[in-house]
């Protein structure tokens, strides 16, 4: 018999495990003449990191409360000027410990 999860389901849908940290890298596509400033606009988003570029492509992670987050993040970057496409590579999740008050 299937035993019932502990956290409920929206929050298994959109990854908001209590105390879970998730982290994703993406790969994202950008016109060669706007790739420095696609960089720079990555740059200034909140948990986005740039960890290459060659050619056209970017390598980037994306760090968050929830696997929604992530999404909504790679949404956004998908939707900036001289951006072609930008596709999430890998998604994993770590639990941060909890620390006494």
């Amino acid at each position: 018999m299937r035993q019932p999860s502990p956290l409920p389901r929206r929050a298994l849908l959109t990854g908001a495990g209590k105390g879970s940290h998730h982290i994703s890298s993406a790969v994202v596509v950008a016109l060669p003449a706007r790739l420095e400033d696609v960089c720079a606009r990555l740059a200034q988003m909140p948990g986005v990191e740039v960890h290459a570029a060659e050619g056209s492509r970017l390598v980037v992670t994306i760090e968050g409360p929830t696997t929604g987050m992530l999404g909504e993040t790679l949404t956004r970057i998908a939707l900036l000027d001289g951006v072609i496409a930008a596709n999430m590579v890998f998604e994993h999740v770590e639990g941060q410990e909890e620390t006494a008050s």
